[in-house]
């Protein structure tokens, strides 16, 4: 049986508004307000006397959030049927597989497996920290940041794995080293890899240290290396990041070369385009107005442009 053109009309409504209107902003700072609140709510429940006084407001709150948090997670997967051409199963299974979707199931999930299960209370409340990761929807910088960690994650488990072998052969060298002096501390190489990791990540508590000459030789010569290696996954997510910000104004820029290259204006469907390219993106205003503005300069005239697609301002005496 074919679902009716109106269901499909309200799916497609349903969508817009979650995905692309303006309405779906508000919903996602709304979201955001409520994430916000359950944290609060869940560290002030850690306090025995405020939790057993406001126990029922407590738990009115988990249920109001709960409902909301599962409306919208619904919401989506039924909608998701829009996302492409394929079957609509296929789009929503596509979409309840994929990783913001995983973490919205995730948010979710403990309260009604807490239905059936029986859990600590405390575990429960903990767990709802899963909602924090919720954030990474609508925040475009953790969304951006969850990208460069995808497309650099070759390059990140190598430098961990530099990391760990270090860890093994520095603990391994200061066992040799250090175990008949030091025996409570570097009596086994697993009792030496706390002191090898919390050195080579820089962070040297000295609770344990090398008493030895040759145990504290190793120790500088391990520390040097720990402040190369340590700093590899930094520096390639830094180098990650700035690449793909600037493919994305690549993107962004050349979408308007495209839409400009019709007729050398850009329609007031085709600002909206690129504003929700824009918002897809992670761009900011200032940033897009630039590349509407650079995208036309030497090659059109002054004509291609009208308005700003964010502020409506003129774009005409910024082309000559």
């Amino acid at each position: 049986m074919q679902p009716s053109k109106e269901n499909n009309t309200f799916r497609q409504s349903t969508f817009q508004v979650l995905e692309q209107s303006g309405f779906s902003h508000l919903i996602n700072i709304t979201l955001i307000i409520l994430i916000a609140l359950t944290l609060v709510v869940l560290f002030i429940e850690t306090v025995p006397a405020i939790h057993q006084h406001y126990e029922h407001w407590f738990n009115l709150f988990e249920y109001v959030s709960i409902t909301l948090f599962s409306i919208e997670y619904t919401m989506r997967v039924w909608s998701a049927a829009e996302l492409n051409s394929s079957a609509p199963w296929q789009s929503r299974w596509k979409y309840i597989l994929s990783p913001l979707a995983l973490i919205d199931l995730l948010a979710i999930a403990p309260f009604y497996l807490g239905l059936f299960i029986q859990i600590d209370a405390r575990s429960l409340r903990a767990v709802r920290l899963l909602r924090l990761l919720k954030l990474t929807r609508y925040s475009h910088s953790l969304r951006t940041l969850l990208q460069v960690i995808r497309n650099e994650l070759a390059g990140i488990i190598s430098a961990l794995s530099m990391l760990v072998m270090l860890i093994v052969i520095a603990s391994t060298a200061m066992y040799l080293v250090e175990h008949e002096i030091q025996p409570d501390d570097f009596g086994s190489i697993p009792q030496a890899m706390w002191w090898a990791s919390v050195t080579l990540t820089t962070v040297g508590y000295g609770d344990v240290v090398p008493v030895t000459l040759l145990g504290k030789t190793l120790g500088i010569v391990i520390t040097i290396l720990g402040v190369g290696i340590a700093a590899l996954p930094a520096g390639i997510l830094a180098s990650g990041f700035t690449t793909e910000m600037q493919n994305r104004r690549d993107e962004f820029q050349a979408k308007v070369i495209t839409l400009l290259s019709d007729d050398g204006r850009l329609t007031h469907d085709e600002l909206h385009e690129l504003e929700q390219l824009r918002i897809q993106l992670g761009l900011s205003i200032k940033e897009s107005k630039s590349l509407i503005r650079l995208s036309g300069t030497g090659h059109l005239t002054a004509a291609a442009f009208k308005h700003c697609p964010h502020c409506g301002e003129s774009l005409t005496h910024h082309t000559n």
